[in-house]
């Protein structure tokens, strides 16, 4: 009988972390549906079937997060966690705080780092662990228009790049294969929508279950050969797959 494997996906309500929730479910996981918002999340595991299960639970609260971790051992084994749970709000520099940037960088890459930690205590046989990133994380990018505001988004999302890149090959050692992937396109989601941009005229764009599909590819994968790179969904099925 094929092993049941379980996966948590932080983030999963909607947007790109419910996409990879349903495509897991498809392909046979056993989901732990986690996100902030416990309705959204029980109406995910609903659609996803099977086994897949609400967890309502804030990334930034250490002991929920640990607590979630536990949980998906217990019904185990866990052989993937997708981190999807991001916040982006658009502040201009005159009226960000310090209290903005501890509560973006506390969704964005402390609950990573946290879950990177927890990942050598609970996948002792070994997993893969897979961070939504963005393109605002990259510095060529800060001189677009359309990322004024988003400072502090793209310095979270710059600092999980590297917290990845940096701790992927001591993970590997453990049979953790960490990956950080971005769309590497405009993505329709209800985030993005929240910020009040639209892709411009000819922009590229990607669905969020094309997102799910490299998601899915990575959670999957135990070769390794992803470990501690930067991936683009929209090159999925050209330059890797």
């Amino acid at each position: 009988m094929a092993e049941m494997r379980s996966a948590i996906v932080t983030g999963a309500g909607a947007g790109i972390g419910r996409a990879a929730a349903l495509a897991l479910a498809a392909r046979g996981w056993r989901v732990m549906v986690c996100d902030i918002d416990g309705a959204a999340a029980a109406c995910v595991a609903a659609a996803a079937g099977g086994d897949a299960v609400a967890v309502t639970a804030d990334v930034t609260d250490e002991a929920a997060l640990h607590d979630v971790m536990q949980r998906a051992v217990e019904a185990g084994p866990l052989r993937a966690v997708v981190h999807c749970a991001a916040l982006f709000p658009r502040i201009d520099l005159a009226v960000t705080s310090i209290a903005d940037f501890d509560r973006v960088m506390a969704v964005n890459l402390r609950a990573g780092v946290q879950i990177s930690l927890g990942a050598t205590q609970t996948m002792p046989d070994g997993g893969a662990l897979v961070f939504l990133t963005s393109g605002s994380g990259l510095t060529a990018a800060a001189a677009d228009p359309l990322q004024r505001g988003f400072a502090l988004y793209g310095a979270s999302k710059a600092a999980l790049d590297r917290w990845v890149a940096g701790v992927a090959p001591e993970l590997a050692e453990t049979g953790i294969f960490a990956t950080t992937i971005t769309p590497g396109a405009f993505v329709a989601t209800p985030g993005l929508a929240g910020t009040g941009i639209a892709p411009p005229a000819g922009a590229a764009t990607i669905t969020a279950e094309r997102v799910a599909e490299a998601v899915v590819r990575l959670a999957e994968d135990r070769s390794g050969a992803f470990a501690g790179q930067r991936l683009s969904a929209a090159a999925f099925g050209g330059s890797w797959s």
